[in-house]
């Protein structure tokens, strides 16, 4: 709160509104979003800048990261399991452990409930929904356990789902467009409301193995795999109603250890039916016409389990040739664009997690092998799968990677739970049209440069008394706001990052903080008009997008 006087007119000015803009990219679930498909909108490193380290915690699984950001606070969340040991009791002990994304210093941790050696193993995270619920469980593929929610902003326990499941953490669970988690287990798949936890719906399946249970959703459209006559098959349900609609032709084999994909947008859905068989190690495409799910084609594999696929921006996947080699295949073919050199030899249990930026750029962990600790790596290619850097880690497991906000790389290995993010970002600004005035009224003269000045201008009119710049953390979100006419406010005053009351022209001196780099804002700039013998009117302009530079 700041006073101002003009013309011997006082003005007293007050950001109050309670409303805030939802902040991009979260890391939801296994492979990133609902798809599975391991893409994101965040431009990741280039380079293995380490943004901080957390070694508090020894684990002797490193399981899935999973990040958050808090529509209010504007505060991003990583939450991961850090696991004391295996079998019970040690269990007892298993934490969920929340860190601060962009320092690494712990939020909060909590066990989740523990029944006794002979009933519960280890714990481990579904995913966190849109509005913030975390949700965890104990059990496994011969363990029914509940579903316990947390809130994921203070740790606190709401409570149990009424349905228990034999999911288990390699699974992986989906969010729905309402926020409801799926999950699903080698004898059902069920969808349970985010705010009360209770069963929207509940359908039994027939899974082959634990690892392969999980569904994936594009849209309205839900698909599982399942044991047929022959082989298996993908099964696409209906999201509203839990009903099973069609399902693809059979894929031979006796089992399958990897859950489906889809392309984001839909139409398509992938999935790699591997047993460790090169006679039916096949990784299949199916067009979704809308009444039938048609091969579209299939290609030999390398066989992986528990494998989250990637898919880039321009529909390409990822996959591991049987030589070994990450393969960026078309999507209309399954034809190899680009290969690297062999990347693993042998029969290891390998069991990749990719992440793919919006350039193509992609990140593979090679999971659990059964080689030396030292043999632990995430690989960063470009789109042409031209290497850019390798991480030797401590067996990472299952525990990444997850991009997310910013281009932040985070992946958790037996050691430590890490980030990344390069320091090399290119800064940028773009034009937000909402409905405030035109976008002459607020303009920006230059990109902004972590340790410089910003600089900006807002168009004063003759009764004008000041202007205003206020920046906030993260994309522009409407926020209806009460001017001369309908505007909108596309920057959160509780969340503020910089701002400056002026008449006109602003500078804006953006931190020389490592951590900044890449990190979106949004600039709104407005004015207060004054007109004589009337009352002052807060007038909005429209935003500009910000990503902080080097």
């Amino acid at each position: 709160m700041r006073l101002f006087t003009a013309c011997s007119r006082p003005l007293l000015l007050s950001w109050t509104l309670a409303a805030a803009p939802a902040l991009a990219q979260d890391w939801s679930n296994l492979g990133g979003g609902p798809e599975r498909a391991g893409l994101t909108a965040e431009v990741g490193p280039k380079a293995a800048d380490l943004l901080w380290s957390n070694t508090t915690d020894f684990s002797v699984i490193s399981w899935h990261p999973f990040v958050w950001t808090d529509p209010q606070s504007g505060q991003r969340i990583a939450v991961t399991v850090r696991e004391s040991g295996f079998p019970s009791p040690s269990a007892a002990n298993d934490a969920l452990v929340a860190y601060d994304l962009g320092t690494g210093v712990e939020l909060w941790r909590r066990v989740v409930p523990f029944a006794g050696s002979s009933v519960d193993w280890i714990a481990w995270i579904a995913g966190i929904s849109p509005s913030g619920t975390l949700w965890a469980a104990r059990s496994d593929n011969s363990k029914q356990r509940p579903l316990y929610r947390y809130d994921v902003r203070t740790g606190t326990l709401l409570g149990a789902a009424p349905l228990s499941t034999f999911a288990f953490a390699y699974d992986g669970s989906v969010f729905g467009p309402d926020g409801d988690l799926i999950v699903g287990d080698r004898l059902r798949l069920a969808r349970l409301d985010d705010a009360t936890g209770q069963v929207v719906w509940n359908v039994t399946r027939s899974c082959s193995v634990s690892g392969a249970c999980g569904p994936a959703l594009a849209g309205q459209a839900l698909y599982i795999d399942e044991v047929a006559s022959g082989g298996q098959v993908i099964t696409r349900l209906d999201y509203a109603t839990g009903q099973k609609l069609y399902s693809s032709p059979v894929m031979p084999g006796f089992t399958a250890q990897n859950a489906p994909f889809a392309a984001p947008g839909g139409g398509r859905v992938y999935f790699a039916r591997t047993q460790n068989n090169p006679g039916v190690d096949q990784l299949f495409a199916f067009d979704d016409t809308g009444s039938a799910l048609v091969q579209a084609w299939s290609r030999p594999v390398r066989w992986t389990t528990n494998h989250e696929h990637g898919i880039g921006p321009d529909g390409s996947l990822y996959a591991f040739l049987p030589g070994g080699e990450l393969a960026r295949l078309a999507p209309d073919s399954g034809a190899v664009i680009a290969q690297t050199g062999v990347l693993l030899s042998g029969t290891d249990n390998f069991s990749p997690k990719t992440a793919v930026d919006a350039n193509g750029s992609v990140y593979v962990s090679n999971g659990w092998a059964s080689t030396p600790a030292t043999n632990g790596r995430l690989w960063a290619f470009d789109r042409d799968l031209q290497p850019l850097f390798t991480l030797t880690l401590d067996r990472p497991n299952a525990g990444g990677p997850a991009l997310v906000e910013g281009g932040t790389l985070v992946v958790c290995d037996r050691n430590a739970v890490r980030a990344w993010r390069s320091l090399a970002t290119v800064a940028a600004f773009f034009f937000e049209n909402g409905n405030g005035l035109n976008a002459a009224g607020f303009s920006t003269f230059d990109a902004p440069v972590l340790g410089s000045s910003w600089q900006s201008s807002v168009q004063m009119a003759p009764e004008a008394v000041l202007s205003l710049v206020a920046v906030a953390p993260g994309p522009a979100v409407a926020v209806p706001f009460t001017c001369p006419s309908a505007c909108e406010l596309l920057a959160n005053p509780a969340t503020v990052f910089l701002y400056d009351f002026q008449a006109g022209n602003h500078a804006l001196q953006i931190p020389l903080n490592a951590a900044l780099s890449g990190v979106q804002l949004i600039a709104q700039g407005g004015r207060v008009d004054w007109p004589i013998g009337g009352v002052p009117v807060l007038q909005l302009f429209n935003a500009y997008r910000l990503r902080l530079g080097v």
